[in-house]
């Protein structure tokens, strides 16, 4: 009897073990063609075992980019455009340093990006979920600040995967983030008078 421990590691557990299996049968097929077809029938399963609540038209690129990511970036499968790739999440060494700091998403800010290296470097437990909670909170935080409009958490997460060089890994299903827009403190919103009864005076 074969016992979990015992097992290979799930890349992404919400999709259970049998989803796991089945990207490494469609990478162990030869012809394109096939694994093509099979790569569609793990979407549909993986549609079908975790819904996605976005209602944006593209919602289907985040299974797309999971099934890279459970596939290592090994399946070499016709991906939709906008597919997450190897190279979007790691970090490049060779290109040169800017004053001010380079940056991918600038409204982030290079403090925030250099927290994210530090929770990178903690052990995995509860003081590194509640700190990878926080920084997805702040990161949506400021997206919705400098970009004055509501965003998806897929996107925040996505980002987060990103600038984490892939080692923090958050989904909708074990993540939400709900920040109030009324309570940013954004560029350009008009302040209230501190006396407005003087102001309305001739």
């Amino acid at each position: 009897m074969e016992y979990n421990n015992q097992l290979p590691p799930i890349t992404m557990p919400e999709y259970g073990r049998n989803i796991q299996q089945m990207v490494a049968h469609c990478k162990s097929l030869e012809d394109r063609e096939e694994r093509n077809r099979c790569a569609r029938t793990i979407i549909r399963a993986m549609e079908a075992i975790v819904p996605e609540k976005s209602t944006a038209l593209d919602k289907e690129t985040i299974y797309w980019d999971h099934l890279a990511i459970m596939a290592d970036f090994e399946l070499d499968v016709d991906y939709p455009a906008g597919t997450i790739t190897r190279e979007e999440i790691t970090l490049k060494t060779d290109k040169p340093e800017y004053p001010g700091h380079y940056i991918r998403y600038r409204y982030y800010g290079h403090l925030l990006v250099e927290m994210i290296h530090k929770v990178c470097q903690m052990e995995v437990g509860p003081e590194r979920s509640a700190a990878e909670y926080f920084m997805a909170m702040q990161m949506k935080r400021d997206y919705m600040t400098w970009n004055q409009e509501t965003v998806e958490d897929i996107k925040i997460f996505k980002d987060l995967f990103e600038l984490s060089d892939g080692q923090i890994l958050l989904t909708p299903e074990n993540c939400k983030l709900n920040i109030n827009p009324n309570t940013l403190d954004r560029p350009g919103k008009l302040q209230k008078p501190i006396n407005s009864k003087k102001a309305k005076k001739k």
